[in-house]
């Protein structure tokens, strides 16, 4: 079974510009993603940009980068099937079968584990009917919005509308589906913008797996996280190890203290 992971990187973010290379303990966030995949010890680890400095700081981590994204997979509508797309119309002519698993490693979540991940290929590999596995995070159900009146009512039934708090443990569980993706190429074929198929398997992680970079605050807190010493135990987990080595000479990095 051949098992590429991918690192979808564009340059074009609008909340919180060039995102996916600034600087947490002197590493670009996408190299997070690159070096983590190279510690799979899958069959290729390539990064998805439509940049050719960002292309650049991916090689200097490991990464492939045989093309630069097509711009249907650059624009600013883009999902990750136009990403798949592009890769399934443009790596055999560059000389690259197409895999039978995609690992898809978001820049934006740096927290994960090698273990996981394995426990993923594991199921897949063990069982040809289940389409994807996703290693999710918990995630609190009891959720509000705004009704047409402008004041906040319950998102779902579990919630009797008679209680103003309701605990937790008598809600349905719930999860942030957003982490890490491992899915059959063949899934994407058949069904396209439904790329993870039907029958998902999860995998429960701890809630730090989900913290995600959207905006400058979030950036800051995971910066400071990481930046810690010493490394709190639960984040020395769930960040690999090999991030510690020295930022490679040259190449372009950002922070958003001086974008």
């Amino acid at each position: 079974m051949k098992v590429y992971a991918f690192v979808p990187a564009r340059s074009g973010s609008k909340g919180l510009p060039n995102k996916n290379i600034l600087l947490i303990d002197g590493h670009p966030l996408l190299a997070y993603a690159v070096r983590f995949g190279l510690s799979l010890g899958v069959d290729r680890v390539i990064l998805s940009t439509d940049s050719e400095e960002y292309a650049d700081i991916g090689r200097k981590y490991g990464a492939e980068v045989p093309m630069l994204r097509s711009a249907a997979a650059s624009s600013d509508t883009a999902m990750e099937e136009d990403i798949l797309a592009d890769f399934a119309e443009r790596l055999p002519s560059a000389g690259i079968p197409l895999p039978d698993i995609w690992i898809r490693l978001k820049p934006t979540n740096p927290f994960r584990t090698v273990e996981s991940v394995q426990r993923g290929l594991d199921v897949l590999k063990a069982d040809p009917g289940i389409d994807s596995v996703r290693i999710v995070s918990p995630a609190d159900p009891r959720l509000a919005v705004q009704n047409s009146s402008g004041f906040l009512e319950p998102l779902l039934a579990d919630w009797d509308p008679a209680r103003s708090i309701v605990r937790r443990t008598e809600m349905v569980s719930a999860y942030s589906p957003f982490n890490l993706d491992i899915l059959r190429h063949r899934v994407w074929e058949e069904l396209g913008s439904q790329f993870m198929g039907s029958r998902i398997f999860p995998i429960v992680e701890h809630s730090i797996t989900g913290l995600d970079v959207n905006e400058l605050d979030d950036f800051e807190i995971i910066r400071a996280i990481i930046e810690s010493r010493p490394r709190p135990t639960v984040v020395k987990r769930y960040l690999p190890d090999n991030m510690d080595l020295a930022a490679p000479a040259g190449g372009t990095t950002s922070d958003p203290r001086h974008a």
